[in-house]
């Protein structure tokens, strides 16, 4: 689960927040048809609708959700198992902060969060509803699954970077659908069983994703313009949900979400968790162990990620 949504993000780094899947298509099919793993290059990103943020990363590299998933895994690694809030909003400052040793992109909620953790405000999130909010939900739920106060965990993680309605709505809703795929459900039936249990301010929006006849997932994104690429989760979480809908493997999830375009980075680390949990590591369906290997400290990743799940 966690080495899955890892690997989902650090696919796209050289593709992340490129808004024309017309570009993307056409970067795949030099690449023998694959998007995954594009190198970083500037020129990709040139004359079309895109933001290049990655600039001072490199392949291998996860974007700053991976990293955000990444510094929980550390936090409760380092606190007996624990996401103690004081700990790691420490650690947060000293890798995302000023002169921390993050070096790339710092989103708005991560910035907010940023400053309300110098003004020594708790929680220390802002009133947004982008996909930060979900990061950190496989370390979580690797941590909490089977604990009594997971709910309580589920919103104390959520609010480092995000205090919204519809942020914690959508929280919620991967939260019970990673415990459903967690507990070997089927996937097809654990996207209908969460839902059916969603907040009903988003439920339309997933059941939507769910009957869509077209089973063309970015033709899907592309349903509202621009805006359906985009990092707020009621653009994100529809995607999301069609686009695990109509995925027969742990490949076909990571290429189908970074040729929707757009956020395909914040739409990495759920995707790739439930695949990952769904199908495992270096299986016919699974985490291509070869995709593993491109990770830039991929053995120390391995490890951290073993140590959490053996928690």
């Amino acid at each position: 689960m966690l080495l899955g949504a890892l690997v989902a993000d650090a696919a796209c780094l050289g593709t992340h927040w490129i808004y024309e899947p017309e570009r993307i298509a056409e970067i795949a099919m030099r690449q023998d048809g694959q998007a995954a793993f594009t190198k970083l290059d500037a020129a990709n990103y040139a004359d079309v609708k895109s933001y290049f943020a990655h600039g001072a990363r490199h392949n291998g590299m996860l974007t700053q959700y991976g990293e955000v998933l990444r510094l929980a895994m550390h936090s409760i690694n380092a606190n007996n198992a624990t996401f103690d809030i004081a700990s790691h909003q420490d650690a947060f400052v000293a890798h995302f902060g000023a002169g921390g040793s993050y070096t790339g992109y710092i989103d708005r909620p991560m910035r907010l969060a940023l400053d309300n953790m110098a003004a020594e405000r708790l929680p220390s999130g802002s009133d947004d509803d982008q996909l930060p909010a979900i990061a950190r939900l496989p370390a979580i739920l690797a941590a909490y699954h089977d604990k009594e106060n997971l709910s309580e965990m589920i919103t104390t993680s959520m609010q480092v970077t995000n205090i919204n309605d519809t942020a914690a709505a959508y929280s919620a809703l991967f939260a019970d659908l990673l415990l459903r795929v967690m507990k070997d459900e089927p996937l097809s039936d654990a996207l209908v069983a969460a839902t059916a249990s969603a907040d009903t301010s988003i439920k339309p929006d997933l059941v939507a994703a769910l009957s869509h006849e077209d089973s063309n997932s970015t033709d899907f994104a592309g349903r509202k313009g621009m805006m359906g690429r985009a990092c707020h989760l009621p653009d994100a979480g529809p995607v999301m949900f069609h686009i695990l809908k109509h995925s027969d493997s742990y490949r076909d999830a990571i290429e189908r979400k970074i040729r929707a375009g757009g956020d395909s980075a914040g739409r990495a680390i759920l995707i790739g968790a439930i695949m990952g949990c769904r199908y495992g590591v270096a299986t016919q369906n699974g985490i291509p162990l070869s995709w593993v290997c491109q990770l830039e400290d991929a053995a120390k990743i391995w490890e951290d990620c073993e140590r959490l799940g053996n928690a």
